[in-house]
């Protein structure tokens, strides 16, 4: 068999094989479009308990590029329960993904998560659900998806907007712009400058630590939302029992719960302070300084008051400690409840 003979299969070999590899390397990406900025507002809330009530408020922006393959979503807002039980908390989410990892800022102690992707797939936006036709959010016309609970307006499998009720809890994150196939800067796609820890044996479907830390509520309540499946479809029809519910209220207020927990002690031990501190108190400057402290706690609790004290006597002294030792006693009578509370619900009765 001559050289040539062999060169001329070598070739043909090659070429077969290349053609096989050209084949094989077609993939899919997340969206359809190449690059894109979106910006959302998000709101939402619920009846946690008859005695509390849940209010979500914020802002969302997601920017992508090499067809979703890199995207980057940043979200922010407030978090807010009435009722029985105060509470605010400011919601600050950082996350970015790319073909193998996925980067979460971890703000409050400035660094960032990194860990490897599960071997999950492209997600299907439209899975269980059914197209009703066409909408135009934020200028752009998208195919509306329904079911039993949720709804989605998609375009190119970027979701534009997304209304669920759940169990009576609603979310509803809608695009207010939207801007396709635009040039994106590595810089528009960067992360916090924070030191970076890495996880690699931590897959997407793993539960950690702080999964109900008070910046990922929000994504608590989305994912509640996005994930609905034909295991949860019952949820959007209102036949679901007053014990799932219950159930499914506590999961997405653990966080609430957790925290609330942690700060009526503190809270109870600010208000001896404050008691102790007031009644040794002179003068304005002194008596701001003894309700300082106190102020704080409150207002992370969700309850801001103008507590400045401009003009201070006897007569002021004796109507401001009045109102500390109520709010102490009050307290004081409800901590065996809240220390035996399990759960949010548990905890809203506690408080009532």
């Amino acid at each position: 068999m001559s050289i040539g003979h062999h060169v001329k299969i070598i070739l043909l070999a090659t070429g077969i094989s290349s053609a096989t590899v050209v084949h094989a390397e077609v993939t899919t990406h997340p969206f359809e479009v190449e690059s894109g900025m979106v910006l959302y507002e998000i709101s939402g809330g619920a009846q946690l308990t008859p005695e509390t009530n849940l209010s979500i408020k914020g802002n969302a922006k997601l920017r992508f590029k090499d067809w979703g393959d890199v995207k980057l979503e940043e979200e922010g807002g407030i978090v807010l329960t009435t009722g029985a039980i105060k509470h605010k908390q400011h919601v600050k989410r950082f996350e970015k993904q790319t073909k193998d990892t996925v980067i979460t800022a971890d703000f409050e102690n400035e660094q960032l998560l990194e860990r490897k992707k599960g071997a999950n797939g492209i997600h299907d936006e439209t899975a269980s659900l059914v197209k009703k036709g066409q909408e135009n959010v934020a200028g752009v016309l998208c195919d509306v998806w329904e079911g039993p609970g949720i709804k989605k307006c998609i375009y190119k499998n970027v979701v534009l907007k997304l209304e669920s009720h759940v169990l009576d809890v609603s979310y509803v994150r809608v695009a207010t712009q939207a801007v396709f196939d635009i040039n994106t800067s590595n810089e528009a796609c960067e992360v916090p400058d924070y030191p970076v820890q890495e996880f690699a044996l931590f897959e997407d479907n793993l539960k950690t630590k702080n999964v109900y830390k008070a910046e990922n509520f929000c994504k608590v309540l989305k994912d509640a939302a996005y994930e609905i499946s034909e295991d949860t479809i019952s949820y959007g029809t209102g036949t679901v029992t007053d014990k799932e519910r219950e159930k499914f209220i506590n999961h997405i207020t653990k966080d609430i719960y957790e925290r609330q927990k942690e700060l009526l002690p503190e809270l109870l031990n600010s208000l001896k302070e404050t008691r102790a501190c007031l009644q040794t108190g002179e003068d304005p400057f002194t008596a701001n300084q003894c309700i300082e402290h106190f102020s704080r706690m409150k207002a992370k609790l969700g309850t801001e008051e103008d507590d400045y004290i401009i003009l201070w006597d006897e007569k002021r002294k004796n109507v401001l400690l009045d109102k500390i030792e109520d709010e102490l006693i009050y307290l004081q009578s409800r901590i065996p409840c809240v220390n035996r509370a399990h759960n949010i619900t548990d905890l809203s009765a506690c408080m009532k």
